[in-house]
């Protein structure tokens, strides 16, 4: 998976060890001698052991650079390019759109993937990329069944998520990660993703959910079928992951749009305005219920 500033990438999972690396480094780079020794606690080393022991720490994490002289450091963050990149333009990124189907909501509590989809937003263009059942290796709950239209027996041939994960990274590899209740959808992968290969997702990702509610206060709900119907957009397949993947692409088009119609040209402008103070919407006063004393002459 190739590093791109503006989209997903995958990169090593974080330890103590990195973790202390990063406060380390974070007032200059270090020398592979003095960071391992104060890393991992431990005396002065030979530098060559030294060395050796910074590599097989640091190499698969991104955010440790070499510097020319040798010296261990902490890389540039580009996740958030300037404004002002031409590349950075709402219109020229792509967008990777995502729904998954899960044995239950639970991440941490053994739920696995049944079905994933990925749908690239592109120039204005939905391409689906992926759109597979998974075999979960777990018992789907028959009330999971009976939401998704997913029975065991349909995922019993299909492909695990390993057999699928570098599919599923290709399809999400430099671009920004989209999904209605994305927090949702980013576990779920990451956790198979993890499982998979050891690492993890890096990168930005943008919920429909929040630009429905900074976009649309109007609406009444948030939910997938709300926002469609708002929009004229139809699931063909509702809680099924190609059918809700596409229906978001198609309607994450039309908020981009709006987006870009009350003045966001950039993700930095589209980032201010998802943490802008979103004003409260004045609810109309119903008239009493109670009889009320008569001020004034209502027979004329």
């Amino acid at each position: 998976m190739t590093a791109h500033s503006s989209g997903v990438t995958i990169q090593a999972r974080d330890t103590l060890l990195t973790l202390r690396a990063v406060d380390y480094l974070a007032t200059g780079p270090a020398d592979a001698r003095t960071l391992i020794a104060h890393v991992c606690q431990l005396p002065t080393m030979p530098p060559a052991v030294a060395e050796h022991m910074a590599i097989a720490l640091l190499a698969g994490h991104k955010r440790f650079v070499r510097e020319p002289d040798g010296r261990w450091g902490l890389a540039r963050d580009l996740a958030f390019p300037s404004p002002s990149a031409g590349a950075d333009r709402l219109t020229g990124l792509t967008y990777a759109v995502v729904d998954v189907e899960a044995t239950g909501g639970r991440v941490s509590g053994g739920d696995r993937i049944t079905e994933v989809a990925v749908v690239q937003v592109k120039d204005g263009v939905a391409t689906t990329l992926v759109d597979t059942l998974v075999n979960p290796q777990r018992i789907i709950p028959p009330w999971v069944s009976r939401l998704t239209n997913i029975s065991a027996e349909m995922v019993r041939r299909a492909p695990t998520f390993a057999e699928i994960c570098d599919q599923v990274l290709g399809a999400l590899d430099g671009r920004v990660f989209v999904a209605h209740n994305v927090n949702f959808d980013w576990r779920f992968l990451n956790m198979e993703i993890e499982r998979a290969t050891g690492r993890t997702l890096a990168g930005r990702k943008l919920c429909t959910v929040k630009l429905v509610k900074k976009l649309l206060p109007q609406l009444r709900r948030r939910s997938l079928d709300w926002v469609a119907m708002h929009y004229g957009v139809e699931i063909r397949q509702r809680h099924r992951a190609g059918g809700d993947a596409e229906a978001t692409a198609r309607v994450f088009q039309r908020l981009l749009a709006d987006a870009c119609g009350e003045g966001c040209e950039s993700w930095h402008d589209l980032q201010r305005l998802l943490i802008a103070p979103t004003p409260k919407a004045r609810r109309s006063r119903r008239p009493p219920a109670l009889p009320q004393p008569v001020d004034k002459d209502t027979t004329a």
